[in-house]
Parts: C-alpha cells; sequence; structure tokens
C-alpha cells in the first residue's frame, strides 16, 4: 500500500540540474560540445532513476515567472461569475476553466494551448484536428493576463526543444529525434492551477468526506495519483509546497519548491518511446494548507497533433518496471503497463483521450465522481 496518509515521506531529494553553463556558453557563442554531453547525460540520468528533477540556470526570465504566478492569483481571485464565462464545459477544442471539486481532485484550472497557426496540407477531417482551437480568455485583465501566459509558454517550448534534443543524444539518438514531430505547430498545452485549501469544517458532501480507519478525515487530493501523457511537463510552483513524486519503490515524497526552478517530469510518451527504460513519474497534489490556495502551471510537451509515437524496446539497460496500484491506491495511465503497442497517432491518442473521454486504462475509473 502506498496511501495517502502514512507513506508520505520527506527524506528524499529530486536531482537538481544547472544548465546555466550550457546557456552561458550558448549566449557567448563557444563551443557547447562537452557542457551538452554532460548536460545530457545527468538528464537522462535523471528521467531514469527518479523520472522527475528540479532544472535551474535555465534561461526563463525570473520576472516573467514572477509574471506568470501573479497573473495566475490575480484570475483565480476573479468572480467565480467571471472565471465561469469562459467554462471549458462544451467548449470544442478543450480550452477555459474549469472547477474540480469531488474525492479524486480538489481544484480550479484554466487549460491554455499555443494558438494555432494555419495548416498547409493537412488532412483537416481527423477527429484530432478538433483540438487545436482559440483559447478563451477572461473578459478582466484579457491583455495582460494572455501576453504573459503566451509568452511563458512560447519560453517554456523554446528551453523543452533544447532539453528533448539534449536527451536525444544521450540516448544515442538522431539530435532531431523528438524536435523533428514538435514541427512548428507541437501540440503544447498548459494549466495553470488553483489548488483549494482543506476545508477546517465538515463537509456536506458525502462524496467530500473520507475517513481512514481511525475515524480520522483523510485529505482532499488537488489531483489524483497519476502520470502524465506527455513527453515531458514543465511544472512552476509557488512556495506553498503540496507537490508529492513517488519514488520506484512505491513511496510518496513531497517535492519541496526551490526559488526559481522548474519541476520536470518524464511522461507516458517518453516511457513508450525507450521501452520502459525512462520511467513516466506517478505524481498528484496534495495542499495541506488551510489558510491559502496553491498556485502552480504545468506546461506538457507534446509533438505535433499528427506525428507518430513509435514504441520501441528498450535498448540502453535496466527497465523501470512501473509501480504496481491497487483499487484503493491507483494511479491513473492512459496504457496499461506491460501493454504491447504498435506505433499511433499522437492526436488519435490524444483524442481518444480527450475527445472520448478514455484517459485511463481502467475502465472504472472513467465513471464521473
Amino acid at each position: 500500500m502506498h496511501g495517502l496518509e502514512a507513506s508520505t515521506k520527506t527524506s528524499f531529494s529530486l536531482p537538481v540540474i544547472d544548465t546555466g553553463p550550457y546557456f552561458t556558453a550558448r549566449s557567448s557563442g563557444l563551443d557547447t560540445t562537452d557542457q551538452a554531453r554532460i548536460l545530457g547525460a545527468k538528464i537522462k540520468h535523471a528521467c531514469h532513476e527518479a523520472g522527475m528533477f528540479y532544472l535551474i540556470g535555465h534561461n526563463i526570465k525570473h520576472d516573467l515567472m514572477d509574471r506568470v504566478i501573479a497573473e495566475c492569483a490575480s484570475f483565480f481571485a476573479l468572480p467565480e461569475e467571471e472565471k465561469q464565462k469562459i467554462s471549458c464545459r462544451r467548449d470544442p477544442h478543450f480550452r477555459g476553466y474549469g472547477l474540480l471539486k469531488n474525492s479524486r481532485d480538489w481544484r480550479e484550472q484554466i487549460h491554455i494551448g499555443v494558438e494555432p497557426g494555419r495548416r498547409e496540407g493537412a488532412d483537416l477531417s481527423k477527429l484530432y484536428w478538433n483540438l487545436e482551437g482559440p483559447n478563451k480568455w477572461p473578459t478582466l485583465r484579457t491583455n495582460e493576463f494572455r501576453e504573459t501566459a503566451l509568452a511563458y509558454i512560447n519560453s517554456i517550448e523554446s528551453l523543452s526543444r533544447t532539453v528533448l534534443t539534449l536527451l536525444a543524444e544521450a540516448l544515442e539518438l538522431p539530435s532531431d529525434n523528438f524536435t523533428r514531430r514538435m514541427k512548428n505547430n507541437p501540440y503544447l498545452l498548459t494549466k495553470f492551477m488553483s489548488y483549494l485549501p482543506q476545508s477546517n469544517s465538515g463537509s456536506k458532501d458525502r462524496n467530500l468526506k473520507t475517513e481512514t480507519s481511525t475515524g480520522e478525515a483523510t485529505k482532499k487530493t488537488g489531483v489524483t495519483a497519476h502520470c502524465d501523457w506527455s513527453w515531458l511537463t514543465f511544472l512552476q510552483q509557488d512556495n506553498v509546497g503540496g507537490l508529492e513524486a513517488m519514488d520506484a519503490n512505491g513511496n510518496w515524497h513531497k517535492v519541496t519548491p526551490l526559488v526559481n526552478a522548474l519541476v520536470v517530469n518524464t511522461g507516458e510518451l517518453l516511457e513508450i518511446e525507450t521501452g520502459g527504460y525512462l520511467r513516466a513519474s506517478p505524481h498528484r497534489v496534495i495542499n495541506e494548507r488551510i489558510d491559502r490556495q496553491r498556485f502552480s502551471n504545468a506546461v506538457f510537451i507534446n509533438p505535433d497533433l499528427d506525428a507518430m509515437i513509435v514504441p520501441q524496446s528498450n535498448q540502453w539497460g535496466e527497465e523501470r518496471e512501473a509501480v504496481a496500484s491497487n483499487d484503493d491506491d491507483h494511479i491513473h495511465k492512459v496504457i496499461r503497463p506491460g501493454s504491447t503497442l504498435a506505433p499511433f497517432v499522437f492526436g488519435d491518442s490524444e483524442w481518444d483521450r480527450k475527445g472520448e473521454g478514455n484517459w485511463c486504462y481502467r475502465k472504472e475509473c472513467l465513471t464521473p465522481y
């Protein structure tokens, strides 16, 4: 059992990878061959061993990161009726605001994506092209919020291309193994999230009241245990804390916020394309505070919608087997652990996940809470 209450440990540290020397050399026009090799090896090792790491010394401007958290807080402070004007319910592109208050997820969020450009020669009859579309922006503070969000997504996209290039080279794959499938139109999504405080009074909603065997109320999870459907995810979090990662032995550990650091985790797509050598990182969020929200944003790095995902056998070494879970402590994943897959179009899988609602391999998870 890796349950909510007893198994969270604090004696754990994720790898901290400093990209500063590499970016300094690159911006100065110096030879980065050695720095690239060393940095790529560190990224590969972290993705294999932990599936998650801190990235510091990156080239995302700190004032932009500060503005992102500030705009995040400003948006979620808007009156509920203002936020509901851009609800994601029934939005054909799955963009906009959503509020989740159930036994599995306790947060509010806004989905934002790269604003689509023109598609030349694409087969627009494919259902997955419905995933592209305009974002929904709040009617108040529209310009500030929009400019900050899009500037941040663009900055993370650039950084992610560097990280994926270095990782490909460390895996002894062509340097553009990932980035060529991003093309000029990668399907990048970001979620600005507000994790609601724990209630300090009993809930009247029976779906929100859960107890331990001793009769004590359990903490509400802001997002339940899951792996991301992405190559990589870049996360920025405020100083409240609450993110937890599961290690290879099935133990949960707190991921302490570091100033100006990004948390990068490996998603299912990298696990699939390396035969399990790179480990998709199970993670969850529990905002333990009763006095304030937790703000964060995650950018999910994916290829273009019409790009192929090609499952590979593990040719790099020891495979990181998926941690076994049970009905009481399930880790949500799109692909059932141990499945044998044929190559597939990323957009088809994303449409099945969002358009058809098949976001977890275990069908009983798909029942609305």
